[in-house]
């Protein structure tokens, strides 16, 4: 009985040995990986004026406590210009996930200017940030290294007064193609070759103008009022009337009798026919002559 006993209290103190090794253990690697890490860098961190740049931000966050789908990183890199989108990828180490954030950049603002050496630029902090599974935010920050940008230009290059010249500086003589005085006296050619072109043309169109005045109806007004009526005997009634009335107008100066037929056919009911407007045209033609 008294062995069983022992036996019962040796296993029980082993059992809490193994307890307290574990619980330790635990609390150590708790100690030793923390939640939430992050830490910041450049590459290079030493350049020239308007030289590329990369800054990179890592991130250490443990699965098990946090929520990674949700995290967040703010990398504030003014004034930095980025040369593009920041670049962000994941990997998976046991429990822990790490996150890179990097982005190329170039400092060309005034800030990054030194006068004398190198300037040193510090950024703002890089903050990351990710709920926890069990309530609560995990915040992590990190301090950017100071970046040293070296000018480009020395203060001896700025004091010299007279840069060296490789080429000649002297303005070189002027070359033509076509010496000014001839191409003057051809741009005059030129000018009084239009202008006789110009006077070419209008005395050209005064031609077919006088041309065309030539050919222009020459008849009396008699002449035509007859034509008129004889091309009338073919024409509509109101066309006959017209061609008629436009007669007896005309004949009123020169034969009273002849004007009182034309009025009198010209309105004639029920309408002066084809045979009576050649009737009347002939006896015109007759009696008064074109």
């Amino acid at each position: 009985m008294g062995a069983l006993t022992s036996r019962a209290s040796s296993r029980t103190a082993l059992m809490a040995i193994v307890l307290l090794l574990t619980a330790v253990g635990g609390s150590a690697r708790a100690a030793a990986a923390p939640e939430l890490t992050v830490s910041a860098a450049f590459d290079p961190a030493t350049v020239l004026f308007g030289d590329r740049i990369v800054a990179r931000v890592v991130v250490h966050a443990d699965r098990d406590a946090l929520d990674t789908n949700r995290l967040r990183i703010v990398a504030d890199i003014s004034p930095l210009t980025p040369l593009g989108r920041a670049h962000v990828s994941n990997s998976v180490h046991g429990p822990r996930l790490v996150v890179t954030y990097e982005v190329a950049a170039v400092c060309i603002v005034e800030q990054c200017l030194a006068t004398h050496g190198a300037r040193s630029l510090r950024l703002p902090s890089a903050r990351v940030g990710a709920p926890r599974r069990g309530g609560g935010l995990a915040q992590a920050r990190a301090v950017w290294p100071v970046l040293r940008i070296g000018g480009r230009v020395k203060m001896a290059d700025l004091a010299r007064s007279r840069p060296p010249f490789r080429s000649d500086l002297s303005t070189p003589a002027a070359t033509y193609r076509i010496a000014p005085k001839t191409l003057a006296l051809l741009l005059d050619i030129a000018a009084a070759l239009l202008a006789l072109a110009g006077v070419g043309v209008a005395s050209l169109r005064a031609l077919t103008l006088l041309r065309r005045r030539r050919r222009l109806d020459t008849r009396s007004e008699l002449e035509r009022a007859l034509a008129a009526v004889r091309a009338a005997e073919s024409a509509p009634l109101d066309e006959r009337r017209r061609a008629v009335g436009l007669l007896a107008r005309l004949l009123a100066k020169r034969n009273l009798r002849l004007a009182g037929d034309a009025a009198d056919l010209a309105w004639s009911e029920p309408k002066p026919t084809p045979v009576e407007l050649a009737g009347l045209a002939d006896r015109v033609t007759r009696e008064v002559g074109p």
